[in-house]
């Protein structure tokens, strides 16, 4: 990575991080664009070559975060295998719920936004390394070896999405 692009990912980074800071302080009605720049010490324009609101750097912010916390889950889940499948579900999705409630700033971000529709898109992708090696587990689970690669899928859906109701 060169000078120029390293430049462009720290403002970008800045940016992000900013933001996240701010809307899980201030909340997001109560935090500006010119809050944004002025904390991350970048221009306004800088804010507009990488999104176009304060919608737009949220709906980013709510991905990667709820994608963070999907593969915390997982690892925690594999680091905890106990080799039956059920058990190892009940850690996977207890994860979730206690990083929750560890993380009441994060909650209050994502709100109802910890939902299917936030991972569908790269999870369609095969090469998304965190889909991937959900869909090994659960293919390597003999509770599986019974069901279809979509049925699978439906399964991570439905943790998913419990989760996020909770």
């Amino acid at each position: 990575m060169g000078k120029l692009e390293l430049n462009k990912k720290k403002k970008k980074d800045a940016l992000f991080n900013t933001a996240f800071e701010l809307f899980t302080t201030k909340g997001l009605t109560k935090t500006t664009i010119s809050d944004i720049v002025d904390q991350a010490g970048v221009a306004k324009g800088t804010f507009y070559l990488y999104f176009k609101d304060k919608k737009e750097i949220l709906a980013a912010l709510v991905e990667k975060t709820s994608y963070t916390i999907l593969n915390e889950a997982y690892l925690y889940a594999r680091a905890h295998d106990t080799n039956d499948f059920v058990e190892n579900v009940i850690h996977f999705a207890d994860y979730i719920v206690e990083y929750f409630k560890r993380n009441k700033l994060v909650l209050k971000l994502l709100e109802r936004n910890f939902s299917w529709p936030t991972f569908e898109e790269g999870f369609k992708s095969s090469g998304d390394p965190l889909f991937r090696e959900l869909m090994l587990a659960l293919n390597a689970s003999p509770f599986m070896k019974k069901h279809s690669t979509e049925e699978a899928f439906r399964l991570i859906f439905v943790l998913v999405e419990m989760c996020g109701s909770v």
